[in-house]
């Protein structure tokens, strides 16, 4: 492997670029920064941060993560899910846009970077599998509805005490009389003009000529004048580079934070990846490289005046659909803002951004995030997942973002424990004439003999549900007619992969108790590692030809005549191996 290839993997990306290739990402370079000037800004005002905050984030953090990402797919920047994680949890610490309230953002956009890279040093990019789809469902649908309640104040020009969403929006409906009219027709109108132009002419960055439009307008009717909220001043100039200094105290305070943000962005990174990823690609995406990278791009844009950046399902869509083939597209991005902070930000007191339309750029962005139909359809798929994205959706919206993110996360490792603890277990009887053995409860004519009892269990084996395990074969004896007239019982290990010390003690146990009751105790279609397992425990004594078999027809064969197969597959192990 070359150097550049392991420190800096976004290099390779480089092999065999030419001419066309740049002309590829020079085009999506500049149809990429149409989308993040007027959404960085957007999500900055969603963040409680002024809106150049959002600017100087995608600037440094994309260029890093185009050195350090294994990803030509990604587009790194302000995102809506993580902006709101960043207000819920800052707006408790301080007042939004206090300078306590900046301090505290850039020193989390340091410590989110510490994370993510910690996580990926160690390897531990398996983490986003803890968050299931159903948790992702419910927290990124509320997550919708809280970012547009949150932007109502400036789409509606009254202002509201309550931090609930629900009250809130019960407060902003109750001061109907107050609204600002003017405002809530400059609102439509942007909602209005960017619906338009994204259905009719999808190509067009409707979003920035909105803002080119809105700030014409601004300035030419003086809409300060005439009570509309704007924006009429944005540092000129790159920020120089500042180290952090927050306080023990105020670290300790926004851990709960970063590990929130930290998570969710890398999330919801690797799902674009994973969405994006095709079989035929050069390279392929490494998750433990794209925590190293992310949190690279977030550690040294916190010196920036960053706040957390991860990437964007729109703008990666639009990122690959405008024809960027390498990461070289989010330098292109990077030079172009660089360019607007130092030359277009004295526009800004001629011809200020009228805040409405930057609220409606809001509520349109994450109008892709509320995913109605996939909500139904998980509705009528799985009754128990779906109660999961419910709770988590509804904790969401009533006690805020992180609670019901940690609430899903919790109702999802819950989950996870009862069906380890109480996996699928299946009686099997005979079906086709003894060739075939199916689960009782799903076939209509098939054959249970009063002297066996075959089971199948859907899981590993261990000390979580040996218990019930045991508890479950009991059962079965006790339901049957005559369970005087049992004599054997048939243990299908096929799926069952691993075998733990808890439940080979509770075998051995189950397997002295049938025997006192004269009743034998078979195992069949055990894989290689559960054969390893019992071979190096007390139940090595039962891995003989007569109790081990290959097929469960083996076992029958017999139980009847006495007989058989001879080929030793049934107790084949790698520390006895026993023919070929």
């Amino acid at each position: 492997m070359r150097l550049n290839d392991r420190y800096l993997p976004g290099l390779r990306w480089l092999e065999g670029y030419n001419r066309r290739s740049f002309s590829g990402d020079l085009l999506s370079g500049i149809t990429i920064a149409a989308m993040l000037i007027p959404q960085s800004m957007a999500y900055a005002l969603v963040a409680g941060l002024p809106v150049e905050y959002g600017l100087y984030a995608c600037i440094i953090p994309p260029i890093i993560y185009a050195l350090l990402g294994t990803s030509n797919k990604l587009s790194i920047g302000p995102v809506a899910l993580d902006s709101i994680l960043i207000l819920t949890g800052l707006s408790l610490l301080a007042e939004p846009g206090s300078d306590q309230y900046l301090e505290m953002a850039i020193s989390l956009t340091l410590m989110v970077g510490l994370i993510q890279a910690f996580f990926g040093f160690i390897r531990f990019g398996f983490i986003a599998s803890f968050l299931s789809y159903p948790v992702i469902l419910g927290y990124t649908c509320a997550a919708a509805v809280v970012i547009t309640v949150s932007q109502f104040e400036s789409l509606l020009g009254v202002s509201v005490e309550g931090r609930n969403t629900v009250t809130r929006l019960m407060q902003f409906v109750g001061a109907y009389e107050s609204w600002h009219w003017l405002t809530v027709a400059v609102s439509a109108c942007g909602i209005a003009f960017l619906w338009v132009f994204q259905r009719w002419f999808p190509k067009l960055p409707s979003a920035l000529l909105l803002l080119i439009v809105g700030m014409l307008c601004s300035g030419i009717w003086n809409a300060q004048a005439n009570g509309i909220e704007v924006i009429a001043f944005i540092p000129q100039g790159l920020p120089l580079p500042r180290v952090p200094s927050p306080t023990l105290e105020q670290l300790v305070a926004l851990i709960p934070t970063a590990f929130t943000v930290s998570l969710m962005g890398y999330v919801g990174s690797m799902s674009i990846c994973k969405a994006q990823e095709k079989p035929t690609d050069k390279f392929f995406v490494k998750p433990n490289q794209e925590l190293i990278a992310m949190g690279a791009a977030n550690f040294v844009g916190a010196f920036f005046k960053a706040f957390p950046v991860s990437a964007s399902f729109s703008r990666s869509a639009a990122f690959v659909k405008a024809g960027a083939l390498t990461q070289v597209s989010a330098v292109v991005s990077s030079f172009m803002i660089i360019i607007i902070v130092l030359f277009c930000t004295p526009l800004f007191a001629s011809y200020p951004l009228p805040k409405p339309l930057l609220a409606g750029i809001i509520v349109i962005s994450v109008y892709g995030l509320f995913k109605y139909h996939d909500m139904k359809s998980l509705l009528s798929q799985n009754r128990n997942e779906a109660i999961v994205m419910l709770v988590t959706f509804a904790l969401t919206i009533l006690l805020g973002v992180q609670q019901g993110l940690l609430a899903g996360v919790i109702l999802s490792i819950a989950k996870l424990i009862y069906n380890s603890a109480r996996p699928h277990m299946a009686e099997l009887g005979a079906i086709m004439d003894g060739k075939l053995f199916r689960n009782v409860d799903r076939f209509d004519e098939v054959i249970i003999r009063e002297d066996v009892l075959i089971f199948r269990f859907d899981a590993p084996l261990f000390f979580a549900n040996a218990d019930y395990f045991v508890q479950s074969i009991y059962r079965w004896m006790q339901q049957r007619e005559n369970p005087d007239a049992l004599r054997a019982v048939i243990f299908d290990a096929e799926a069952v992969n691993s075998i733990d010390t808890t439940a080979i003690r509770a075998m051995q146990k189950l397997i002295e108790t049938l025997s006192k009751q004269d009743v034998c105790f078979y195992i069949t279609n055990a894989i290689g590692p559960v054969r390893d397992s019992l071979f190096n425990s007390p139940l090595k004594i039962y891995i003989t030809p007569q109790t081990m078999f290959a097929t469960i027809h083996d076992a029958i064969s017999y139980i009847d005549h006495g007989v058989g197969s001879n080929d030793g597959v049934g107790v084949q192990t790698n520390l006895i191996p026993v023919g070929d």
